[in-house]
């Protein structure tokens, strides 16, 4: 069996997309390890039952930053010691350090998981990177859209080092959800006469919640039972709650805070909005066509490579005015056409998009590996 370490910054609680990266390898001739630089562990990881080991390093935020030699050496010394035969880096940060590590233990292969565009954004990253893509073999971009960002900014990168490997859905764990539209729209508080704009994810400048709002508060005038529920937690909360109450659209906008039960509350939705303005390929948005909902979304990063127009409506990002319309088109779209789009977008997960196909790729890519 060759082992895999997987190289992740911090742990801030389970993280469905790790799992499924983690589970890829049973019954493969693989098998993984799971190293945390930072974090401890709480009894609510899943990835401790698909790994074979996890360690959690307990070192400070500070301490990984400043790249101290302590973490390093940490890392070093599971390598060698578990004598891993592939190193898998998880953003930046892990990176640079998986990677030194790797190098000082005579790891043969290293691999780096590219999530989000634009990572190449400072001359200082773009030095590292420099160095450091020297010694990895491969570089995993989550959506097409990702690997081309990585090879424009990256201009020392061979084109060939780099490749797509889209995220992936455990249909399985959504198809298992027991709840009806009445039941997340009682868990709302929502009545079942208001039109409902859901959207989920963290609240901070490149997720465009802030445009939404604005579009929101055009579409009330034509949709006075229209609703907007904004599910998560972020540097923006205050902002955009402040945002919501100064154009009059307290009553009509709900913001959850942090949910736990995404997948639930999902069901209460008529349609998905995701504005980001940069995204790689979103998690949210799977899951929300994978809940058999329409969605409308920003035309940037990996989304055109998910959205098609049997499913969804794709609209220019930071324009408040052509979301606004698309918002008012799917009201005005029969009840039968929505549910007709959300089948779509339901297939187009299914056909593309499932934890089965990215585990199957990383499988693949970690057998081409000359180990």
């Amino acid at each position: 069996m060759k082992k895999v370490l997987h190289i992740i910054k911090e742990y801030t609680g389970n993280q469905p997309l790790l799992n499924e990266c983690v589970k890829a390898l049973p019954g493969s001739g693989f098998y993984s390890i799971v190293c945390y630089l930072s974090g401890r562990r709480d009894g609510n990881n899943m990835i401790e039952s698909f790994a074979r080991d996890v360690r959690y390093l307990e070192m400070s935020r500070k301490s990984i930053k400043q790249l101290g030699p302590g973490v390093i050496f940490d890392c070093y010394r599971i390598m060698r010691s578990e004598k891993i035969d592939i190193v898998h880096c998880h953003r930046h940060r892990a990176t640079v350090i998986g990677t030194i590590a790797a190098a000082l233990a005579g790891v043969p292969h290293v691999l780096v998981h590219v999530h989000g565009l634009s990572r190449t954004r400072t001359k200082k990253r773009y030095w590292t990177n420099w160095i450091i893509f020297k010694k990895v073999e491969r570089i995993i971009a989550v959506s097409d859209s990702v690997k081309q960002d990585v090879i424009d900014s990256n201009r020392n990168i061979p084109p060939e080092k780099v490749v797509t490997v889209r995220n992936g859905l455990d249909l399985a764990v959504i198809d298992s959800i027991n709840f009806s539209r009445d039941d997340a729209r009682s868990r709302l508080g929502i009545p079942d006469s208001d039109f409902v704009f859901g959207t989920v994810g963290r609240l901070s400048p490149t997720k465009g919640q802030t445009y939404l709002i604005d579009a929101f508060s055009d579409v009330i005038k034509h949709v006075p039972n229209a609703k907007l529920i904004i599910v998560g937690e972020g540097p923006l909360s205050t902002e955009l709650r402040e945002k919501a109450s100064e154009l009059g659209l307290s009553q009509c906008t709900v913001f959850t805070g942090f949910r736990k039960d995404v997948h639930e509350i999902l069901r209460g939705f008529d349609v998905f909005v995701l504005p980001s303005v940069a995204e790689g390929l979103s998690i949210a948005l799977l899951e929300a066509m994978a809940s058999k909902l329409p969605v409308i979304a920003s035309r940037v990063g990996g989304i055109p490579e998910v959205i098609d127009n049997s499913c969804g409506l794709l609209v220019p990002a930071r324009e408040s005015g052509s979301l606004a319309k698309a918002m008012e088109q799917m009201v005005h779209l029969d009840p039968a056409g929505r549910t007709r789009m959300g089948e779509a977008a339901r297939k187009r997960i299914e056909k593309y998009f499932t934890a089965e196909i990215m585990d199957r790729k990383l499988s693949e890519l970690y057998e081409s590996l000359s180990v």
